[in-house]
């Protein structure tokens, strides 16, 4: 049994879907990386792992690293009865897990999850863990471990896990004092402190972060909570991190995390695709989180399109701009032009409707999947998930059905929280005409 001085685990997943849609733990990936290149001995096991050769059956995969994980079904909580879906844990069977945990003798423990509702998936793990290593430090962060520390904190009270320690600081300097403080490195510091994605049982793609925080203020968004400040990386130092993983690994795509991608772009994105094109290196990006649609002009459309950018997502929301969002129906129409003018695929451009907000009018959101149809972009819904903290998610108690402020399992997304009375019917009515849309595009082509 292998010593490690830091195992690094990735939870399982239980809700109701769940996709492989450029999905990473990339601050959990980014720390475990931080720490080996401090001299730690670290081990990776992700539960989500779609590669992993115990699986019964492997889920299928899909273009450019995409696809889905193996999943079976699980018990639904009590509290979500209500919901006309099947439930499942996401990932590996629960024997094949505890038998890779088993496998490593760790000093200490880390892990952490996003999605705040994401929480069954880790309190399973957290409770294994102390079971299979019950003097081991576990170190708990992640997004639901920030926003909803009192909700974890009181688990781990009725729960007896005195050993697992909550990161209560947001900064990567304090997680690693924090863990500093309790186990010290074995082995010499490293100068490479990329993410540990070589740890995979295989690399599909690398996510990248090149910037953290927005300027922006959307109200259903907490990345103004996350982040004091919208900052910035050094774009050679992304250069060189897509440059090594391409050479070293033979990753060619690229999903960019960044809430503001195209923000000050002549400052930040234009230097880091200028620079991977100096380097010829040929590679693929992507763009998961979506990118403000004002913000492409000629140059930006025909540079991104240059540089290797294949799945372009942009943020609409609504075509009424009723959020006040991030682009108008003038900028985004304009926007458009300018990607198909340098060379983009209809199959390559999609854009993310907000589906399922306090106050919803099912009328603007079918108007808006139309205004796509028209133009030509797939339409992709965003179903609405109450995030703590924001403007939204007041809102949201005020007219929700379910107690969203004690039990962030009312957060899932597939409930339709901000709803009192869900309209089914037409729920499912509207996702099928996206989906319809989308086919009806695509075989236009």
């Amino acid at each position: 049994m292998p010593e490690v001085d830091l195992l690094v685990v990735n939870p399982w997943i239980y809700d109701f879907s769940a996709h492989d849609f450029w999905l990473k733990p990339y601050g959990l990936l980014s720390l475990g990386g931080l720490l080996r290149a401090k001299g730690y001995k670290v081990h990776y096991i992700d539960l989500l792992d779609p590669f992993h050769q115990g699986l019964p059956k492997p889920p299928k995969r899909k273009d450019f690293g995409t696809g889905h994980f193996y999943k079976e079904p699980v018990a639904k909580p009590s509290s979500l009865r209500d919901i006309p879906r099947k439930y499942y844990r996401y990932g590996l069977p629960y024997q094949l897990a505890k038998d890779l945990l088993s496998s490593v003798k760790p000093k200490a423990i880390l892990t952490g999850i996003t999605m705040t509702y994401w929480y069954p998936g880790l309190f399973v793990l957290l409770k294994l863990l102390v079971k299979l290593f019950p003097e081991t430090p576990i170190f708990v962060g992640g997004i639901y471990a920030r926003l909803c520390q009192e909700h974890l904190k009181d688990f781990l009270t009725k729960e007896g896990l005195h050993q697992v320690i909550v990161f209560s600081g947001g900064s990567r300097a304090s997680a690693l004092k924090l863990i500093e403080s309790y186990v010290k490195p074995s082995c010499p510091p490293s100068p490479l402190n990329y993410p540990i994605f070589d740890l995979q049982t295989a690399i599909p793609y690398v996510v990248l972060l090149t910037s953290e925080g927005c300027p922006y203020h959307c109200p259903y968004c907490a990345s103004r909570l996350l982040y004091e400040r919208f900052t910035t990386f050094p774009p050679m130092r992304i250069v060189e991190e897509i440059e090594f993983w391409h050479k070293n690994y033979g990753v060619v795509d690229f999903a960019f995390y960044d809430d503001a991608l195209l923000f000050k772009f002549d400052e930040h994105l234009k230097p880091i695709l200028t620079g991977v094109l100096e380097r010829g290196l040929r590679v693929r990006f992507h763009t998961p989180n979506a990118l403000h649609a004002r913000f492409i002009n000629k140059e930006v459309a025909e540079l991104l399109r240059e540089a290797g950018f294949k799945t372009i997502r942009l943020g609409l929301e609504r075509v009424d701009n009723r959020f006040d969002s991030k682009v108008k129906k003038e900028e985004f129409v304009e926007a458009v032009r300018h990607l198909r003018a340098a060379g983009f695929e209809t199959r390559d451009l999609g854009a993310y409707v907000i589906f399922g907000v306090p106050e919803e009018d099912f009328l603007e959101v079918e108007k808006t999947l139309h205004f796509l149809y028209e133009l030509k972009v797939q339409p992709y819904l965003a179903e609405f998930s109450p995030v703590p903290g924001t403007p939204f998610f007041e809102l949201c108690r005020e007219t929700s059905r379910y107690p969203i402020d004690e039990d962030p399992i009312f957060h899932n997304k597939s409930l339709f929280s901000a709803l009192k009375k869900p309209d089914w019917e037409k729920i499912n009515s509207l996702k099928n005409l996206a989906r319809s849309i989308r086919r009806a595009i695509l075989q236009a082509v």
